[in-house]
């Protein structure tokens, strides 16, 4: 009897690596067929059929399928893909063991960042290495606007707030998502429960009023305004979040339950990021007990 529940249990496993492997390589196929458009701008989708399988299947069944999934690379995706793939494939693996052994929400959030921001720095630094880029020129827009920036600072903190963004959306859209498929998480914070600091919303206000004002009147030494940029980014990244809360509150609040998903991408969307922003700003600047 224990040798035949041995085999029913290695053969569901296999079935879902199977499928699991299979919505990967459709990933990989859509990819190719919308000229590289996920891994351009939503590269953090590779991550999501590794993460459930490895949440929902023992490490001995999980390994196998992310190494398969490394070998399909290989055959549906090109050179460009390795990268953004493999980052994918590493952070959904190390979190979905995570989760199968009840870590804590923060960790799980660390092992995402510390991934993402690698594998984000390998990409841009290794990509110019390979191919003798000059990487300032896709950030001259933005050095026709700040021209004193230092960019190799700027691309570490931009590679550092991607990967902070990266991690809240994979782990917020990966419990709705393990939920629905009735796989055991360690539970995260209810929204509902979640408040503003005021302190902090006053201070990302205040940050974002000298970065932007200040510099026209101040005569700022080059080292200030360099430490000033990611206190800026921090600050926007916190109103952001905030503002994602607030609407998630607000799909509960009203039943419209459905919409959450579409809360949580919408602050990760260039342009429709700045509702989000001032939706969180706003609440943040409430008196408690008054709502929005």
């Amino acid at each position: 009897m224990n040798t035949g529940k041995h085999v029913q249990v290695t053969t569901r496993n296999v079935t879902r690596g199977a499928m699991a492997a299979a919505i990967y390589a459709l990933l990989l196929f859509l990819n190719q067929q919308t000229a590289l458009g996920i891994e351009t701008a939503m590269p953090w989708l590779f991550i999501f059929p590794i993460y459930v399988y490895s949440a929902a299947s023992p490490l001995q069944a999980s390994f196998p399928c992310a190494l398969a999934m490394i070998l399909e690379t290989f055959l549906f995706g090109g050179f460009t893909t390795w990268f953004y793939s493999w980052t994918g494939i590493l952070s959904g693996f190390l979190t979905g063991a995570a989760i199968r052994r009840g870590l804590s929400g923060q960790l799980r959030l660390g092992i995402l960042f510390v991934c993402q921001f690698v594998g984000n720095l390998l990409t841009m630094f290794l990509w110019a290495g390979i191919f003798g880029m000059d990487i300032t020129e896709d950030f001259a827009m933005i050095r026709g606007f700040i021209p004193w920036l230092d960019m190799k600072v700027f691309i570490v903190i931009f590679c550092a707030v991607l990967s902070v963004m990266t991690a809240v959306c994979v782990n917020l859209l990966g419990a709705a998502l393990l939920q629905r498929l009735h796989i055991p998480c360690p539970p995260i914070t209810p929204v509902s429960r979640i408040r503003p600091n005021r302190t902090l919303v006053w201070l990302s206000i205040a940050s974002v009023i000298l970065f932007v004002v200040c510099p026209s009147v101040i005569v700022w030494k080059e080292e200030a305004r360099n430490w000033l940029l990611p206190a800026v980014m921090c600050a926007m990244m916190y109103l952001d979040y905030l503002g994602c809360v607030r609407f998630l509150q607000k799909c509960v609040a009203t039943g419209h339950r459905s919409w959450a998903p579409v809360a949580v991408i919408g602050a990760f969307v260039p342009g429709l990021q700045l509702l989000w922003v001032i939706q969180g700003m706003l609440w943040g600047l409430q008196k408690p007990g008054v709502t929005a």
